[in-house]
């Protein structure tokens, strides 16, 4: 086959998947960023207390 003809075949058994994909509905796609939402928060929090421990540890020793 040209490489024209696989082009052309590699689109339609593109599209005919992209007919097969399910998006999320609005409600689980805000549930999905609000729980990334807070994860980052708490995550964030964390880090910064473990960093505030560890310089308030080197201030100590220096």
């Amino acid at each position: 086959m040209s490489r024209i003809a696989d082009t052309q075949k590699f689109i339609r058994e593109v599209q005919v998947e992209a007919k097969k994909v399910v998006w999320p509905e609005r409600k689980e796609t805000i549930q999905a960023t609000l729980m990334v939402f807070v994860m980052v928060v708490v995550i964030s929090i964390f880090l910064y207390g473990v960093d505030s421990l560890l310089s308030w540890l080197v201030q100590k020793v220096i």
